[in-house]
């Protein structure tokens, strides 16, 4: 079964679009006045949907961890954005895979299941991130980083 390959122009749009989602939907969680003001938005909604499990009143530590989580995202996305490249996406591509199983883990331990939403999109941009590439194989190490280890190994 033959699978289409992205043209890598395509593919680096790609990469700058989840950039730029990310940095979009993430950088209220970095700063913890405007986490508190999403994360009440996200609680008034799941309530509108009537959705299953638990939103839970933020404390201190759910507050550091968001805003963590914020904070690294953000300058990820902005990498992403600036700089777009093979080696950033199929990265991003393992990170989303990651954070949408632990996504789906926390609902299936009683999380509301608003989270799911996100997990939608960390799901394709993972699957186009780790999209065949014309003319690039699925390895994620670059050409000139290769030929140093490499050498590495020779000397």
């Amino acid at each position: 079964m033959h699978i289409p390959a992205f043209a890598s122009s395509r593919y680096l749009r790609i990469v700058r679009a989840s950039g730029w989602y990310d940095l979009l939907v993430t950088w209220p969680f970095a700063l913890p006045w405007t986490f508190a003001w999403l994360y009440a938005q996200l609680n008034l909604l799941a309530q509108a949907l009537a959705l299953p499990g638990t939103l839970h009143p933020l404390d201190t530590t759910h507050m550091l961890l968001a805003n963590l989580l914020g904070s690294v995202v953000v300058v990820w996305s902005v990498a992403r954005i600036v700089a777009p490249s093979l080696l950033l996406g199929r990265l991003d591509g393992v990170a989303r895979f990651l954070f949408a199983a632990w996504q789906v883990y926390a609902v299936a331990h009683g999380a509301n299941a608003i989270v799911l939403g996100f997990t939608a999109f960390e799901l394709l941009f993972g699957v186009l991130q780790w999209w065949r590439v014309a003319g690039v194989g699925m390895a994620v190490c670059p050409p000139r980083l290769a030929g140093l280890r490499a050498q590495a190994r020779g000397a």
